[in-house]
Protein backbone atom coordinates (compact mmCIF):
# COMPACT_ATOMS: atom_id res chain seq x y z
CA UNK A 1 0.00 0.00 0.00
CA UNK A 2 1.22 3.40 -0.77
CA UNK A 3 2.01 5.86 2.42
CA UNK A 4 1.58 9.75 2.12
CA UNK A 5 2.32 11.82 4.92
CA UNK A 6 0.77 15.45 4.95
CA UNK A 7 1.78 18.54 7.00
CA UNK A 8 0.29 21.16 7.82
CA UNK A 9 0.63 24.28 10.30
CA UNK A 10 -2.34 24.44 11.53
CA UNK A 11 -4.60 22.04 13.98
CA UNK A 12 -5.35 19.46 11.57
CA UNK A 13 -9.08 19.32 14.01
CA UNK A 14 -10.08 22.67 12.04
CA UNK A 15 -8.48 21.64 8.52
CA UNK A 16 -11.57 20.87 6.80
CA UNK A 17 -10.21 20.69 3.13
CA UNK A 18 -6.94 18.32 4.12
CA UNK A 19 -9.46 16.08 5.97
CA UNK A 20 -11.31 16.12 2.55
CA UNK A 21 -7.81 15.46 0.49
CA UNK A 22 -6.70 13.02 3.34
CA UNK A 23 -10.09 11.10 2.97
CA UNK A 24 -9.89 11.15 -1.01
CA UNK A 25 -6.19 9.86 -0.70
CA UNK A 26 -7.50 7.29 1.81
CA UNK A 27 -10.59 6.35 -0.17
CA UNK A 28 -8.28 5.68 -3.25
CA UNK A 29 -5.88 3.17 -1.51
CA UNK A 30 -3.21 5.18 0.25
CA UNK A 31 -1.90 4.89 4.12
CA UNK A 32 -1.90 8.72 4.82
CA UNK A 33 -0.73 10.68 8.23
CA UNK A 34 -2.25 14.09 8.56
CA UNK A 35 0.61 15.83 10.90
CA UNK A 36 -0.38 19.51 11.78
CA UNK A 37 0.22 21.27 15.39
CA UNK A 38 -1.55 21.16 19.17
CA UNK A 39 -2.70 24.75 19.88
CA UNK A 40 -3.43 26.01 23.51
CA UNK A 41 -7.33 25.62 22.57
CA UNK A 42 -6.58 22.95 20.40
CA UNK A 43 -10.12 20.41 20.49
CA UNK A 44 -9.66 16.35 20.90
CA UNK A 45 -8.99 14.65 17.91
CA UNK A 46 -11.75 12.64 16.51
CA UNK A 47 -11.37 8.92 14.77
CA UNK A 48 -11.04 9.17 11.19
CA UNK A 49 -10.12 6.96 8.73
CA UNK A 50 -6.37 8.07 8.32
CA UNK A 51 -3.62 8.77 10.97
CA UNK A 52 -3.62 12.09 12.84
CA UNK A 53 -1.03 13.47 14.86
CA UNK A 54 -0.55 16.88 16.21
CA UNK A 55 2.99 18.64 17.08
CA UNK A 56 3.90 21.00 20.12
CA UNK A 57 5.77 23.82 19.26
CA UNK A 58 7.45 26.24 21.87
CA UNK A 59 6.97 29.57 20.00
CA UNK A 60 3.55 30.25 18.40
CA UNK A 61 4.14 33.06 15.98
CA UNK A 62 6.94 35.13 14.20
CA UNK A 63 10.69 33.36 13.02
CA UNK A 64 11.38 31.54 15.71
CA UNK A 65 8.20 29.40 15.67
CA UNK A 66 8.92 29.06 11.64
CA UNK A 67 11.83 27.90 12.32
CA UNK A 68 11.05 25.45 15.07
CA UNK A 69 7.95 24.16 12.91
CA UNK A 70 10.55 23.44 9.86
CA UNK A 71 12.71 21.48 12.43
CA UNK A 72 10.32 19.65 14.27
CA UNK A 73 8.38 18.49 10.98
CA UNK A 74 11.71 17.04 9.71
CA UNK A 75 12.77 15.21 12.53
CA UNK A 76 9.18 13.62 12.81
CA UNK A 77 9.22 12.79 9.66
CA UNK A 78 12.68 11.65 8.75
CA UNK A 79 12.10 8.30 9.81
CA UNK A 80 8.93 7.95 8.63
CA UNK A 81 8.18 5.29 5.36
CA UNK A 82 6.67 7.42 2.59
CA UNK A 83 5.59 6.98 -1.30
CA UNK A 84 4.25 10.60 -0.86
CA UNK A 85 4.95 13.87 0.82
CA UNK A 86 2.39 16.69 0.89
CA UNK A 87 3.56 20.29 1.81
CA UNK A 88 0.63 22.56 2.66
CA UNK A 89 1.45 25.82 2.06
CA UNK A 90 4.62 27.51 1.91
CA UNK A 91 5.18 27.40 6.11
CA UNK A 92 5.79 23.36 5.52
CA UNK A 93 7.12 23.47 2.27
CA UNK A 94 11.37 23.48 3.30
CA UNK A 95 10.86 20.90 5.79
CA UNK A 96 9.28 18.59 2.96
CA UNK A 97 11.76 19.37 0.30
CA UNK A 98 14.52 18.92 2.96
CA UNK A 99 13.19 15.38 3.43
CA UNK A 100 12.82 14.27 -0.37
CA UNK A 101 15.93 15.96 -1.06
CA UNK A 102 17.46 13.37 1.30
CA UNK A 103 15.83 10.63 0.84
CA UNK A 104 13.55 10.45 -2.60
CA UNK A 105 9.56 10.41 -2.77
CA UNK A 106 7.76 12.20 -4.53
CA UNK A 107 6.23 15.82 -3.11
CA UNK A 108 3.04 17.35 -4.21
CA UNK A 109 3.00 21.39 -2.52
CA UNK A 110 -0.86 22.50 -1.97
CA UNK A 111 -0.82 26.08 -2.25
CA UNK A 112 -3.82 27.43 -0.06
CA UNK A 113 -3.85 30.60 -0.11
CA UNK A 114 -1.18 33.65 -1.58
CA UNK A 115 0.85 33.13 1.75
CA UNK A 116 2.43 36.32 0.72
CA UNK A 117 -0.67 38.90 0.79
CA UNK A 118 -2.15 37.97 4.06
CA UNK A 119 -3.46 40.50 5.67
CA UNK A 120 -1.27 40.00 8.97
CA UNK A 121 2.17 40.46 6.37
CA UNK A 122 0.14 44.09 5.24
CA UNK A 123 3.33 45.96 7.04
CA UNK A 124 6.22 43.45 6.73
CA UNK A 125 7.99 43.82 3.12
CA UNK A 126 10.66 41.55 4.58
CA UNK A 127 8.60 38.82 5.95
CA UNK A 128 6.70 38.93 2.49
CA UNK A 129 9.82 38.91 0.68
CA UNK A 130 10.87 35.76 2.19
CA UNK A 131 7.78 34.17 1.99
CA UNK A 132 7.52 35.10 -2.05
CA UNK A 133 11.37 33.59 -2.73
CA UNK A 134 10.56 30.21 -0.66
CA UNK A 135 7.64 29.80 -3.08
CA UNK A 136 9.44 30.88 -5.85
CA UNK A 137 12.55 28.10 -5.03
CA UNK A 138 11.26 25.42 -4.04
CA UNK A 139 7.59 25.32 -5.77
CA UNK A 140 9.69 24.04 -8.91
CA UNK A 141 11.27 21.35 -6.96
CA UNK A 142 7.92 19.84 -6.46
CA UNK A 143 6.76 16.67 -8.53
CA UNK A 144 2.95 18.26 -8.59
CA UNK A 145 1.54 21.45 -7.59
CA UNK A 146 -1.95 22.30 -6.92
CA UNK A 147 -4.08 25.20 -5.57
CA UNK A 148 -7.98 26.49 -4.44
CA UNK A 149 -8.84 28.05 -7.88
CA UNK A 150 -7.95 29.86 -10.91
CA UNK A 151 -7.21 33.10 -9.76
CA UNK A 152 -4.60 32.25 -7.08
CA UNK A 153 -3.57 29.29 -9.60
CA UNK A 154 -2.57 32.32 -12.52
CA UNK A 155 -1.01 34.36 -9.89
CA UNK A 156 1.94 31.45 -8.51
CA UNK A 157 2.28 30.15 -11.90
CA UNK A 158 2.76 33.80 -13.06
CA UNK A 159 5.27 34.05 -9.76
CA UNK A 160 6.79 30.52 -10.49
CA UNK A 161 6.89 29.43 -13.94
CA UNK A 162 5.44 26.33 -12.42
CA UNK A 163 1.72 24.95 -13.57
CA UNK A 164 -0.77 24.90 -10.37
CA UNK A 165 -4.20 22.58 -10.90
CA UNK A 166 -6.84 23.21 -9.47
CA UNK A 167 -8.42 21.31 -6.50
CA UNK A 168 -11.53 23.24 -4.85
CA UNK A 169 -12.32 23.16 -1.53
CA UNK A 170 -15.78 21.92 -2.21
CA UNK A 171 -18.13 20.63 0.87
CA UNK A 172 -19.08 16.81 0.84
CA UNK A 173 -22.47 17.39 1.10
CA UNK A 174 -24.66 14.33 2.21
CA UNK A 175 -27.72 14.48 2.07
CA UNK A 176 -28.17 17.68 -0.47
CA UNK A 177 -30.48 20.19 0.76
CA UNK A 178 -33.91 19.73 -0.19
CA UNK A 179 -35.99 23.16 -1.80
CA UNK A 180 -38.31 24.16 1.03
CA UNK A 181 -41.93 26.12 0.39
CA UNK A 182 -41.17 28.95 1.91
CA UNK A 183 -37.77 28.82 2.93
CA UNK A 184 -37.97 32.94 3.47
CA UNK A 185 -40.25 31.52 6.96
CA UNK A 186 -37.15 29.10 8.08
CA UNK A 187 -34.85 30.55 10.96
CA UNK A 188 -35.91 34.29 9.70
CA UNK A 189 -33.51 36.71 10.89
CA UNK A 190 -30.82 34.43 12.06
CA UNK A 191 -27.36 35.84 10.77
CA UNK A 192 -24.47 33.65 10.34
CA UNK A 193 -20.99 33.84 10.09
CA UNK A 194 -18.78 30.96 10.26
CA UNK A 195 -14.76 31.03 10.22
CA UNK A 196 -11.93 32.39 11.98
CA UNK A 197 -12.39 35.78 13.62
CA UNK A 198 -9.44 37.54 11.88
CA UNK A 199 -8.43 41.01 10.72
CA UNK A 200 -10.50 42.34 7.73
CA UNK A 201 -13.30 40.07 7.42
CA UNK A 202 -15.87 42.71 8.04
CA UNK A 203 -16.41 41.94 11.93
CA UNK A 204 -16.03 44.94 13.30
CA UNK A 205 -18.88 46.42 10.67
CA UNK A 206 -21.10 43.42 10.77
CA UNK A 207 -21.16 44.34 14.47
CA UNK A 208 -21.81 47.85 14.18
CA UNK A 209 -24.82 47.28 12.00
CA UNK A 210 -26.16 44.82 14.32
CA UNK A 211 -27.05 47.68 16.58
CA UNK A 212 -29.42 48.46 13.51
CA UNK A 213 -30.74 45.49 12.48
CA UNK A 214 -32.69 44.69 16.02
CA UNK A 215 -34.80 42.49 14.57
CA UNK A 216 -32.10 39.85 13.43
CA UNK A 217 -29.86 37.53 15.65
CA UNK A 218 -25.65 37.41 14.33
CA UNK A 219 -23.96 34.29 15.27
CA UNK A 220 -20.26 34.50 15.07
CA UNK A 221 -19.30 30.96 14.69
CA UNK A 222 -15.62 30.44 15.07
CA UNK A 223 -12.72 31.87 17.35
CA UNK A 224 -9.28 33.50 15.82
CA UNK A 225 -7.07 36.39 16.68
CA UNK A 226 -10.04 38.90 17.41
CA UNK A 227 -12.47 37.28 19.35
CA UNK A 228 -11.81 38.90 22.78
CA UNK A 229 -11.59 42.18 21.15
CA UNK A 230 -14.88 41.49 19.53
CA UNK A 231 -16.40 39.59 22.42
CA UNK A 232 -15.22 43.30 24.56
CA UNK A 233 -16.84 45.30 21.35
CA UNK A 234 -20.33 43.75 21.70
CA UNK A 235 -20.27 44.11 25.35
CA UNK A 236 -19.47 47.75 25.05
CA UNK A 237 -22.03 48.62 22.63
CA UNK A 238 -24.60 46.22 24.77
CA UNK A 239 -25.61 43.52 21.90
CA UNK A 240 -27.55 41.16 22.92
CA UNK A 241 -28.49 39.91 19.53
CA UNK A 242 -25.10 39.01 18.80
CA UNK A 243 -23.40 35.56 19.81
CA UNK A 244 -19.51 34.51 19.46
CA UNK A 245 -19.37 30.61 20.08
CA UNK A 246 -15.65 30.02 19.97
CA UNK A 247 -13.94 27.24 17.94
CA UNK A 248 -16.17 24.54 17.23
CA UNK A 249 -16.14 21.75 14.97
CA UNK A 250 -17.08 21.01 11.94
CA UNK A 251 -19.82 19.20 12.39
CA UNK A 252 -21.05 21.58 14.92
CA UNK A 253 -20.46 24.65 13.00
CA UNK A 254 -22.62 22.24 10.53
CA UNK A 255 -25.63 22.77 12.58
CA UNK A 256 -25.45 26.70 12.91
CA UNK A 257 -25.61 26.57 9.34
CA UNK A 258 -28.50 24.50 9.12
CA UNK A 259 -29.66 27.30 11.45
CA UNK A 260 -28.84 29.94 9.63
CA UNK A 261 -31.32 32.64 7.17
CA UNK A 262 -28.59 34.44 6.06
CA UNK A 263 -24.56 33.74 5.66
CA UNK A 264 -21.92 36.67 5.47
CA UNK A 265 -18.93 36.12 3.63
CA UNK A 266 -17.18 39.74 3.97
CA UNK A 267 -13.62 40.25 3.24
CA UNK A 268 -11.84 43.32 2.66
CA UNK A 269 -10.51 44.58 -0.99
CA UNK A 270 -7.22 45.37 0.42
CA UNK A 271 -5.73 42.14 0.89
CA UNK A 272 -4.60 40.00 -2.41
CA UNK A 273 -5.00 36.85 -0.36
CA UNK A 274 -9.13 37.57 0.39
CA UNK A 275 -9.38 39.32 -2.91
CA UNK A 276 -8.25 36.02 -5.14
CA UNK A 277 -9.70 33.86 -2.62
CA UNK A 278 -13.00 31.26 -2.49
CA UNK A 279 -13.49 31.17 0.88
CA UNK A 280 -15.16 27.43 2.57
CA UNK A 281 -17.89 29.68 4.02
CA UNK A 282 -18.99 30.84 0.41
CA UNK A 283 -19.82 27.36 -0.95
CA UNK A 284 -20.65 25.70 3.07
CA UNK A 285 -23.80 28.13 2.74
CA UNK A 286 -25.14 26.96 -0.59
CA UNK A 287 -24.68 23.55 0.76
CA UNK A 288 -27.19 23.94 3.10
CA UNK A 289 -29.22 25.85 0.65
CA UNK A 290 -28.69 28.99 2.80
CA UNK A 291 -28.85 32.58 0.91
CA UNK A 292 -25.56 34.49 1.37
CA UNK A 293 -23.80 38.11 1.00
CA UNK A 294 -20.47 38.54 -0.25
CA UNK A 295 -17.52 40.18 -1.84
CA UNK A 296 -17.73 41.40 -5.49
CA UNK A 297 -14.46 39.38 -5.92
CA UNK A 298 -13.47 37.29 -9.38
CA UNK A 299 -13.98 33.89 -8.15
CA UNK A 300 -17.50 34.51 -6.00
CA UNK A 301 -18.66 36.68 -9.55
CA UNK A 302 -17.58 33.64 -11.59
CA UNK A 303 -19.53 31.27 -9.84
CA UNK A 304 -22.16 33.89 -8.60
CA UNK A 305 -22.62 34.76 -12.33
CA UNK A 306 -23.37 30.51 -13.52
CA UNK A 307 -25.84 29.98 -10.48
CA UNK A 308 -27.10 33.03 -8.56
CA UNK A 309 -27.40 31.96 -5.29
CA UNK A 310 -25.57 34.67 -3.27
CA UNK A 311 -25.87 38.93 -3.27
CA UNK A 312 -22.70 40.34 -3.87
CA UNK A 313 -21.38 43.93 -2.71
CA UNK A 314 -18.51 46.30 -3.61
CA UNK A 315 -17.67 47.01 -0.15
CA UNK A 316 -17.95 46.56 3.52
CA UNK A 317 -19.67 50.34 4.68
CA UNK A 318 -22.02 49.42 7.46
CA UNK A 319 -24.46 51.25 5.55
CA UNK A 320 -24.32 48.90 2.48
CA UNK A 321 -24.67 45.58 4.96
CA UNK A 322 -27.55 47.20 6.60
CA UNK A 323 -28.97 48.08 3.57
CA UNK A 324 -28.12 44.79 2.11
CA UNK A 325 -30.00 42.79 5.00
CA UNK A 326 -32.81 45.23 5.03
CA UNK A 327 -33.35 45.00 0.87
CA UNK A 328 -33.39 41.02 1.35
CA UNK A 329 -35.79 41.00 4.19
CA UNK A 330 -38.53 43.38 2.30
CA UNK A 331 -38.02 40.61 -0.48
CA UNK A 332 -39.16 37.09 0.39
CA UNK A 333 -39.44 35.96 -3.66
CA UNK A 334 -35.83 37.25 -3.82
CA UNK A 335 -34.74 35.36 -0.85
CA UNK A 336 -36.45 32.14 -2.20
CA UNK A 337 -35.54 32.07 -5.67
CA UNK A 338 -31.47 32.25 -3.74
CA UNK A 339 -32.58 29.43 -1.97
CA UNK A 340 -33.49 27.48 -4.66
CA UNK A 341 -30.69 28.53 -6.61
CA UNK A 342 -28.36 27.09 -3.71
CA UNK A 343 -29.81 24.01 -3.57
CA UNK A 344 -29.69 23.59 -7.39
CA UNK A 345 -25.73 24.78 -7.44
CA UNK A 346 -25.01 22.05 -5.21
CA UNK A 347 -25.75 19.10 -7.09
CA UNK A 348 -22.54 20.64 -9.40
CA UNK A 349 -20.28 22.36 -6.68
CA UNK A 350 -19.52 19.65 -4.09
CA UNK A 351 -16.61 17.66 -3.13
CA UNK A 352 -17.97 13.95 -4.00
CA UNK A 353 -17.43 15.70 -7.50
CA UNK A 354 -14.36 17.53 -6.98
CA UNK A 355 -12.46 14.62 -5.25
CA UNK A 356 -11.92 12.39 -8.82
CA UNK A 357 -9.06 15.52 -9.33
CA UNK A 358 -7.50 13.90 -6.47
CA UNK A 359 -8.08 10.32 -8.12
CA UNK A 360 -6.35 11.95 -11.59
CA UNK A 361 -3.40 13.32 -10.04
CA UNK A 362 -1.98 10.00 -8.08
CA UNK A 363 -2.73 8.42 -11.26
CA UNK A 364 0.12 10.43 -12.69
CA UNK A 365 2.28 10.72 -9.94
Amino acid sequence: MKRALIAVSNDVTMDQRMNRIAGALHEYGVSVMLVGRRLPHSLPLVDKPFEQRRLRCFFKRGPLFYTELQIRLFFFFLTKKYDLLIAVDPDTLPAMWCIKALRGGKLLFDSHELFDQVPELENKPVVRWVWRKIVRLLAPRADFCWTVNQSVADILQNQTGVTFEVVRNLPEINPFPEVKDNAFEHNHGLILYQGRLNKDRGLEEIIEAMSRLEDFTLVLAGGGDLEDELRERVREKGLENVMITGNLRPEELNEWTAKAWLGLNLLDESSGNYYHSLANKFLDYMAFGVPSISMDFPEYRNLNEEYQFSILISDLRVETLIETVQKLHSDPDRYNELHRNACKASRHLNWQREKKKVFEVLQRL
